[in-house]
């Protein structure tokens, strides 16, 4: 995939498992959703850019989740939130207490908001996100970008409130946008109001994703997302949408 001079590669860093009850109504899903757990590399520009980074030493707080080494040598990194199977990767060492950067000497670029609330002590239930922004300030490498950011030529990053403080989607050029969390699934598309377990706020969640999903069905952007393994289109369906898988 290309767009804006930016060659996309949407890559598999591992799988976390997720229970049928949290994805839909009782009974609607009857197996575990074993999601992969996606970050995106970017290369153009003259630079490569990671966006996520995974689980990394995180791994070991989600029973049943699993990880896969990946390659890359980034010059940016981004993170468009810091759940653990996203920030998780942007460190090393051993959990929770000896982390250090995973990539010595690069910045990474997290949600201002996100950051002010993890270096309160704030983040998911787990809290997760203080030690290993912890890791990165004393490092020195953690900055931090509001709505709008445009880090690098046609990369502009937006805020989608709902899911966790600070959470935000990534344009990619015209014709691609990684949505990240919005929604976890290809039947989410479909039925926007399943998808509610995760997030903080799960109304404004809706209304974002409600949002989202008629700007990408108007647009017919690219989209991909971070635990559907294969980007796609979003396309009207009645008074709905609809999730068409496409090729990498």
């Amino acid at each position: 995939m290309e767009s804006g001079g930016w060659q996309i590669s949407l890559v598999d860093t591992g799988m976390v498992p997720i229970e049928a009850e949290h994805m839909g109504p009782s009974g609607t899903f009857t197996e575990t959703y074993e999601g992969p757990v996606n970050v995106l590399v970017l290369r153009g520009h003259g630079q490569t850019v990671l966006v996520d980074a995974g689980s990394g030493p995180l791994i070991s707080i989600w029973p049943g989740a699993a990880t896969k080494p990946f390659d890359v040598e980034p010059d940016l990194l981004i993170a468009t939130h810091l759940d653990w199977d996203h920030f998780g990767g942007f460190v090393a060492g051993s959990w929770p207490d000896a982390l250090e950067p995973a990539y010595p000497g690069k910045r990474v670029l997290a949600p201002a908001e996100a950051v002010a609330d993890a270096r309160a002590g704030g983040g998911d239930d787990e809290k997760t996100a203080p030690p290993v922004v912890a890791a990165l300030d004393a490092a020195g490498l953690l900055d931090e970008y509001d709505d709008g950011a445009e880090p690098a030529a046609g990369l502009r990053l937006r805020r989608a409130p709902g899911h966790r403080i600070g959470h935000s989607i990534l344009d990619v050029g015209r014709s691609f946008v990684y949505a990240c969390d919005v929604f976890q699934h290809p039947l989410h598309v479909a039925h926007p109001e399943w998808d509610t377990a995760f997030d903080d706020d799960p109304e404004l969640g809706l209304q974002t994703r409600l949002a989202l999903l008629a700007e990408l069905a108007d647009s017919g952007k690219t989209t991909a997302v971070a635990h559907i393994a294969e980007p796609g289109l979003i396309e009207r369906a009645g008074d709905g949408f609809r999730w068409v898988p496409r090729e990498a």
